[in-house]
C-alpha cells in the first residue's frame, strides 16, 4: 500500500519521541489483519526499507523513524515522503544477520533459550547484533548473548549483558 506522508516529530517529553509518519486509517485497517504483532516493512522514497511496528497514539497510528533513516533518504522533519507498507511475514519481524542465524544453529541449547524470549526481546537482541559491521563482531557478540542466557537460566539482564560484552572484549586483548 502506497501513500504520501509528512514526517512529523513527537516532543522530547513524550514516550516514543522522535520522527514519525502517521498511517492513514484506511491503510492501517487494511494492513492490520495481515500482520503479525502489527509488524510491517516500510519503504521510504523507494530508497530504503525498514522493519517497524505500527504503533497507536491517541486517535491515530504511526511508524517511528530515527535520525539515521532520515539521513539515509536525505529528508528532515516536515518533508513529504513516499511510503510503501507491506506486512512483515519474516520469522522475527525484522531481518536477522547470517552470522547470528549461524550461531543460533550451532548452539541448540542457547537457541532454545533465545526462542523462549518474547518476540520483542528477540528483535532487540537481533538489532544489537545487526548494528555491527564486522562479521567477526556479529559472531562473537551472538555467542556472548547465548552464553549470557545459559549462564542466567534463560533470563536476560541488559546491564549484565553489557558487562559480558565488555569482559569478552577485554579477554580478546593480547
Amino acid at each position: 500500500m502506497k501513500f504520501q506522508a509528512k514526517i512529523n516529530s513527537f516532543g522530547e517529553n513524550n514516550l516514543g519521541h522522535g520522527p514519525y509518519i502517521e498511517i492513514p486509517k484506511e491503510v492501517y485497517n487494511e494492513l492490520l489483519p495481515n500482520t503479525i504483532d502489527k509488524r510491517i516493512k516500510c519503504t521510504l522514497n523507494n530508497l530504503t526499507t525498514i522493519s517497524r511496528a505500527m504503533a497507536p497514539k491517541g486517535n491515530f497510528n504511526y511508524i517511528l523513524l530515527n535520525k539515521d533513516v532520515l539521513k539515509e533518504i536525505k529528508v528532515t522533519i516536515g518533508d513529504i515522503v513516499l511510503v510503501e507498507l507491506q506486512p512483515d511475514k519474516s520469522k522475527y519481524g525484522m531481518p536477522i544477520s547470517e552470522e547470528m542465524e549461524e550461531v543460533l544453529f550451532s548452539d541448540p541449547d542457547g537457541s532454545d533459550l533465545f526462542h523462549r524470549l518474547t518476540p520483542g526481546v528477540q528483535r532487540t537482541l537481533i538489532h544489537v547484533i545487526s548494528k555491527y559491521k564486522s562479521s567477526n563482531l556479529k559472531i562473537e557478540r551472538s555467542f556472548v548473548i547465548l552464553e549470557h542466557l545459559k549462564k542466567n537460566k534463560g533470563k536476560l539482564d541488559f546491564k549484565l549483558l553489557q558487562e559480558d560484552f565488555k569482559n569478552q572484549r577485554n579477554n580478546m586483548k593480547f
